[in-house]
């Protein structure tokens, strides 16, 4: 399981199409975490499933992981029963997600009911009727400090069960503390990993300036990869060395880079030692 007592740093790795995880496990083992994150699809693209990934990940590094469970692809009945496998799996923990759209949908719930799904799985029940063998699974949900009205949706998840947040990249000062202010005031009180994004290029900034939804990355930032495109960690080091008090963990997304994230990761727990 893992400790949100004490300054969690985890780390995203990459989604993958295909079923030889070989690759995806290698990565893993260059990595430093308190426990890896498993994507579920995004953007609607085929990738293995999570839970599975997430156990062969576990069982190879003997690091705890957190599979990603989108609501878009299954029923509540299939949702469950991916919950289940998860606990019998020994998956640690789940982040609960309505998911991308894709060019079918189910969307039979979305992600504040799937929280109340693992939980209600946790204490044993499902459909308001007993189950023989509870699940024990940490459950996290996202936000994304980018986009306004963030709050009372995160409220809404909290309210169902969420046991901490795993927000989407951050790249400035002011959008950080705004998003923590808000949360602060709105009195959320479950931990927040802020997301970290090391950015391996100028192109790659300005791919996710146009394309991605959701992510805004400051002027200040591109002129910085511009000068000196081996600076995406540097900028994330120096952005967390402006937080470090305020924050209770960080969820680093590497880009499939993994010494940028170690560099973040060593920073994180010089700065916050065991």
């Amino acid at each position: 399981m893992l400790d949100l007592k004490n300054f969690p740093v985890t780390v995203e790795l990459a989604s993958l199409a295909g079923s030889d995880v070989a690759g995806v496990i290698e990565e893993a083992q260059k990595l430093q975490a308190d426990a890896f994150n498993i994507p579920d699809g995004i953007l609607g693209r085929l990738t293995i499933d999570p839970i599975t990934l997430a156990f062969r990940v576990h069982a190879a590094t003997g690091t705890p992981t957190i599979a990603h469970l989108t609501c878009r692809d299954s029923t509540v009945l299939g949702l469950a029963q991916k919950i289940l496998a998860a606990g019998n799996l020994g998956v640690d923990g789940v982040l609960a997600l309505s998911g991308d759209a894709a060019a079918k949908n189910v969307f039979e719930i979305r992600a504040p009911g799937l929280v109340k799904l693992i939980a209600d799985l946790n204490n044993g029940e499902f459909n308001a009727k007993p189950i023989k063998s509870p699940t024990k699974i940490q459950i996290a949900v996202a936000a994304n400090p980018n986009v306004d009205g963030q709050i009372d949706y995160l409220k809404e998840k909290e309210a169902a069960g969420a046991q901490f947040v795993q927000t989407q990249p951050v790249f400035d000062l002011e959008t950080a503390t705004k998003f923590l202010d808000e949360a602060k005031q709105a009195g959320i009180k479950i931990p927040i990993l802020l997301g970290i994004m090391p950015l391996k290029s100028l192109k790659v900034a300005e791919y996710f300036n146009e394309k991605v939804h959701g992510v805004t990355i400051p002027q200040s930032v591109l002129q910085r990869l511009a000068e000196d495109e081996n600076c995406g960690a540097e900028l994330a080091i120096e952005l967390l060395g402006e937080l470090k008090d305020r924050l209770d963990g960080v969820h680093i997304m590497p880009l499939g880079i993994a010494e940028s994230a170690n560099k973040i990761f060593d920073f994180l727990k010089n700065k916050n030692p065991a």
